[in-house]
């Protein structure tokens, strides 16, 4: 699986980066095999103004179904990362459910 973080206006050492990727790698660990590419972007949207304004937008490929993407928002941005890890993971799931059960069918 192929995965790129990319930061804007958020200053992020390799540690936090490292702990970014295996978050998401964990999350999707089970469905390794069908996931093409991951690209995480994690962005401060105000900048130094504050507020709730911590984004991360993740877009995956998987194999043989169309791209999914996975957008969150928020004050604190590993919270955020967590959502997103989450979501992305049950969204996953589903997907790969449905390509499953769609070549059951197509088979029967």
């Amino acid at each position: 699986m192929k995965f790129d973080i990319r930061c804007t206006h958020l200053p992020m050492d390799r540690g936090a980066l490292g702990h970014i990727r295996r978050r998401f790698e964990h999350c999707l660990d089970h469905f390794a095999h069908c996931v093409l590419q991951v690209h995480v972007l994690l962005s401060d949207v105000n900048g130094p103004k504050g507020g709730a304004d911590k984004r991360c937008l993740v877009q995956l490929q998987l194999r043989g179904a169309p791209e999914i993407v996975i957008e969150e928002q928020g004050v604190e941005l590993f919270g955020v990362i967590g959502r997103a890890a989450d979501r992305l993971s049950a969204t996953v799931g589903r997907a790969v459910a449905l390509q499953k059960h769609q070549h059951q069918f197509r088979l029967a």
